[in-house]
């Protein structure tokens, strides 16, 4: 480990009392601030919204379930078409980053050479951490040109990739020697014009702004510069520090997936700024909306509905390397669909939700604007009833079909195909842009 005073981060983190325990901070509020980073708050909310909505109570968003009906059936077919023995894949980075039929982890595995399993742990998280913060949204016509296959890559796929090609190659790394590394006091240097050229942004790419990426992946550096207990256990803080702290717990017994959204919310939701806070602790991905209010709802989290759409979307990322260190992995089907734009385009395109007041031009919608928190929520309780349907279906469980297996099969293949029918277009019709100050 570091010794704080050596670190570029010094100056932050001589504060870190200051931003542990900030001004406003309140014991019992942050208390009530945790409960709200997990998904069974993200399902309780979601559904409460989805039964406003079923009664007429919601202003943008409108449902039919008979639609629902007609949605499972043609999931169902291409399902079964694609994967006759129902063992869905799940929905991670890893699948982009074998996107043409390359296995480009194996392939700076055999190169690294790692002497263990924490170190190929440690590496295998940075990736899909950095990955993760990158996101997997680019506009329409942008591509990467990946060196090692001279194929070009769009959307998702080629986000993923530019993501590892720039692990590779060392930007992210402090260590000369291992390039294949992201520490915390080199991502909190990563300048724009670094993350423009690693998407090979120019003549011949549409226009990506790489500010705000760049600022994402920095502040992911301070997150993990300020949490040693999370993120450096044997070495220097690194996002995938954390792989050493759920290897551990794994290997006591059944790694159940929540806790690994736990420790993600824990130390990473203060990364995505922007949302409201409760008790001195920020949110993160939590918007508000007036119709969450009643008895129900504990005093002083009223009007929040959390999503944490990347952090959940992280987890099945993570789950994969410890499955492939020997961890027994429990609770995948407790975790919520990612309420992101192809599952909300998808019950959109399927009429499951129509908008009444319809979307702008452009299809961009602000993420805390009252349109896209009700998208979003609905999005969410409605995959878990269409999740019930294909698994009543198929006569499997929830353990057998977790919504990670469903991601990939029912938004990726199917909900692309469905989607290309009818509007010509792959792309999901509605996309969530950055937080709306207004609201």
């Amino acid at each position: 480990m570091t010794d704080k005073t050596d670190s570029p981060l010094s100056a932050l983190l001589a504060e870190g009392d200051d931003i542990d325990f900030p001004v406003d901070f309140d014991e019992a509020l942050a208390h009530k601030a945790r409960a709200l980073m997990t998904p069974q708050a993200v399902r309780e909310r979601a559904n409460l919204l989805l039964d406003k909505a079923l009664e007429g109570g919601l202003s943008h968003v409108a449902i039919d379930l008979r639609a629902l009906d007609r949605l499972s059936d043609s999931l169902a077919a291409l399902i079964r078409n694609e994967w006759p023995d129902l063992v869905l894949p799940f929905h991670s980075v890893w699948r982009r980053f074998e996107a043409g039929g390359h296995d480009r982890f194996a392939g700076l595995a055999a190169s690294r050479k790692w002497p263990d399993v924490r170190e190929m742990g440690r590496a295998a998280f940075d990736m899909a951490l950095v990955a993760g913060f990158i996101g997997t949204v680019a506009p329409a016509g942008w591509g990467y040109a990946d060196g090692m296959t001279a194929e070009r890559y769009p959307g998702a796929d080629g986000l993923a990739i530019a993501s590892l090609s720039m692990i590779a190659s060392g930007l992210f790394s402090g260590q000369p020697l291992d390039p294949l590394r992201a520490d915390a006091a080199q991502l909190v240097r990563v300048s724009p014009e670094e993350i423009a050229a690693g998407l090979q942004i120019g003549p011949g790419n549409p226009a990506m702004e790489s500010a705000p990426l760049a600022h994402m992946l920095q502040r992911l550096g301070e997150a993990v510069g300020l949490r040693d207990d999370l993120f450096a256990h044997n070495d220097d803080p690194r996002p995938g520090g954390l792989f050493d702290l759920l290897f551990e717990e794994g290997l006591e017994g059944p790694l159940g997936a929540p806790r690994v959204m736990d420790l993600l919310c824990d130390g990473l939701a203060m990364v995505q700024a922007g949302g409201p806070a409760l008790g001195g602790i920020p949110l993160g991905d939590t918007a508000t909306h007036a119709a969450l209010r009643g008895a129900d709802l504990e005093e002083g989290t009223e009007t929040f509905m959390p999503f944490h759409a990347r952090l959940q979307r992280l987890v099945p990322d993570l789950v994969e390397p410890l499955v492939w260190a020997g961890v027994e992995i429990a609770g995948l089907e407790d975790l919520t669909v990612g309420s992101d734009a192809a599952a909300a385009s998808l019950l959109v395109d399927a009429g499951v939700v129509t908008l009444p007041g319809g979307l702008p031009q452009n299809g961009l919608v602000a993420i805390n604007a009252p349109l896209a928190v009700e998208v979003r929520a609905v999005t969410i309780a409605l995959f878990d009833r269409l999740a019930e349907r294909l698994r009543t279906r198929f006569e499997v469980g929830a353990e057998e079909m977790p919504l990670a297996g469903l991601l990939e099969g029912a938004i990726r293949h199917a909900g692309g195909k469905i989607a290309l029918e009818k509007r010509g277009t792959s792309a999901p019709m509605i996309q969530f842009g950055a937080p709306d100050r207004l609201h």
